[in-house]
This record gives structure tokens, C-alpha cells and sequence, in this order.
């Protein structure tokens, strides 16, 4: 998976200090923290080298991201995550939607906050999930709406489930912003079709680490990270 080989290859290396997989979130620890989506599969898939991952290569482990194995690949990209100095605007990212989105068709890659809010000032709001709600449209819509839509915004955790690909693709004349703690916050997306790249910075590890491992939403942890927002230069 050409992306992931491309972002591995820039960066350092430091040993893996530790690794949390909760029923939400998945944070691994080495330069730094980094967090990825835990997909809620019906059925969780061992993970290889289980117990051993601490004090590996923090490189090696993020070879995890490239897994079809879902809880595999979270803790790949969460120790790719952790290996990134996220820099960028401390700006909100849905605070940013909801001005360059004024009169514009919009569509989310995924539920986030604020929805109704970006709805009243957008000319169309689409939600495309997986895991449907009232009102929202099918994975399987993405092929024919995200190419009419002037904004699209994907969730970072399309990193996990190795969709970013297509949705990237599907998404080159609009747009395209990447959202979430998931976020690769790597220059090498712009590459790839990415206009913004709005992620996290972690400040405090330990309760990241703790809330994670207790079972925490975002909302738990939310606290202890910074979101930052980075542009594509023109």
C-alpha cells in the first residue's frame, strides 16, 4: 500500500513504549502518541505478536496500518500517528467548514458534530456511513455523490479500514478534508488529493493512555488533545 510505505519512509524511529487497544480508540505510544479508530467488528481477529509489540521499532509495528486485520491495522496507524510531530493551525476544523461551507454542497465521510448547524448554512448536506442513520446515505453512494459535491470531508479512520484509496480518488475535484484523531498528519496526503489535513496533537500522553484503555469516547480524553489543522500549499 504505496501511501503508507511513502508516509513510513519519512519518518524516524524510536522504540514502541506502549500500546492501549480499547473498544473505541487504539493509542500507541513511542516519539510521541498517536491515536486510531477501533473499528467495532462483530468479531475481533487476533493480533500478531501480541505482548511482545512493546519495545519493537515503532516503524515496524506501523507496518500494522497495512493489515486487513481491523484491530491490526488501528495499531499500526496509531504507531504511525505517534511518530508524527502533528504541527499546524490550532484552528477547529468544523468552526472552518461552517464558514468556507456557506452555500456550498458539502458531504461528511462519516458523523461528526455540529451536523445540523453546517446543514442550515450549506447549500446541501450529505452524511455517507457505514453504519446508517436517519437520513443518511450508504457507503455505497460515495461513487456517485462525492463527485458532485464542492466540499467533501472523510474521516480519518478511513485510514483503518483502508478506504481513504477510493474516497480520495472520488474526491479529486472537490474540496478535500481529512477529520479526525485518526488523521495521518503527513505532507505526504497532499500527494494523494488532500487539501487539509485537520488532525490532533496529543499533550498529555498519560490520560490519553488511561482513558483509552478504560474504555473511553472522545469525549473522555478530549482534554488532553489539541486539534490542528494543516493546508496544501498552492
Amino acid at each position: 500500500m504505496k501511501l503508507f510505505d511513502e508516509v513510513i519512509k519519512t519518518l524516524p524511529d524510536y522504540p514502541i513504549k506502549d500500546v492501549r487497544t480499547g473498544p473505541f480508540w487504539t493509542a500507541v505510544m513511542s516519539r510521541g502518541c498517536g491515536l486510531a479508530l477501533t473499528f467495532p467488528e462483530p468479531y475481533r481477529m487476533f493480533v500478531s505478536q501480541c505482548g511482545a509489540l512493546i519495545g519493537k521499532s515503532a516503524k515496524e509495528v506501523a507496518e500494522f496500518a497495512k493489515s486487513w486485520n481491523p484491530t491490526e491495522a488501528a495499531i499500526g496507524v496509531a504507531a504511525i500517528n505517534s511518530l508524527i510531530e502533528a504541527d499546524g493551525k490550532n484552528i477547529n476544523a468544523l468552526d472552518y467548514i461552517m464558514e468556507i461551507g456557506k452555500g456550498k454542497n458539502i458531504t461528511f465521510v462519516g458523523h461528526f458534530p455540529r451536523m445540523d448547524k453546517i446543514r442550515a448554512v450549506a447549500k446541501k448536506l450529505n452524511i455517507i456511513e457505514k453504519r446508517m442513520q436517519m437520513g443518511d446515505y450508504p457507503d455505497t453512494a460515495s461513487e456517485f455523490i462525492i463527485p458532485q459535491s464542492d466540499i467533501v470531508v472523510i474521516t480519518g479512520s478511513s485510514f483503518v479500514n483502508k478506504s481513504y484509496k477510493r474516497l480520495l480518488e472520488l474526491s479529486q475535484n472537490s474540496y478535500t478534508i481529512l477529520i479526525g484523531p485518526s488523521v495521518i498528519m503527513s505532507d505526504v496526503l497532499f500527494d494523494y488529493g488532500a487539501d487539509v489535513l485537520a488532525g490532533s496533537r496529543i499533550v498529555n500522553c498519560k490520560g490519553v493512555l488511561e482513558a483509552v484503555s478504560q474504555g473511553g469516547h472522545l469525549k473522555d480524553f478530549s482534554k488532553y488533545i489539541e486539534y490542528v489543522m494543516k493546508f496544501k500549499e498552492r
